[in-house]
């Protein structure tokens, strides 16, 4: 989920306008049962990822609240672990914000119910600044539905 990418690199984004900165195996599947392609649900968590970014751009707490498993749990860019009430309580629609992009995403396993997802995500300021962290959600399929149940968002710094 994307939840934090975004919102937590908002912040990030927002202390460098202030100037406030910190220098700091595809497992064995019963034959009843068809596991989708490795590329093929990295496409599917990847585009999921996406519509929850833009989603907490925009503020839309539903598709991130829809998407994400009630025992859901963060770990943002400042170290802070949030439940999902915590989450999704500080969802904002981000005014300074123009854009955002997910790339060097890698599915680092899965099965029939269970998948990790790890990607970049860079976001952009309107007044051109940038920010990227690096992105680890677990996701679980219940009812069918591929859903969050933790995102792990580490800020990447440049050299």
């Amino acid at each position: 989920m994307a939840i934090v990418a975004a919102m937590s690199l908002c912040g990030v984004l927002d202390k460098m306008k202030q100037g406030e900165t910190t220098s700091n195996s595809n497992a064995a599947q019963p034959a009843a049962k068809s596991t989708p392609s490795k590329e093929a649900l990295k496409a599917e968590l990847v585009k999921m990822e996406e519509d929850m970014s833009q989603a907490a751009m925009d503020g839309d707490i539903t598709l991130l609240a829809k998407n994400t498993t009630d025992d859901f749990k963060i770990t943002n860019l400042d170290g802070k672990v949030q439940n999902k009430n915590e989450a999704l309580a500080d969802v904002k629609k981000e005014k300074n914000l123009k854009a955002f992009s997910i790339t060097d995403a890698e599915l680092l396993s899965f099965s029939d119910d269970a998948a990790v997802l790890s990607y970049t995500e860079h976001v952009t300021a309107k007044n051109g600044q940038s920010a990227s962290a690096h992105v680890t959600d677990s996701f679980v399929k219940k009812d069918g539905r591929w859903l969050v149940k933790s995102e792990q968002v580490t800020l990447i710094r440049k050299k």
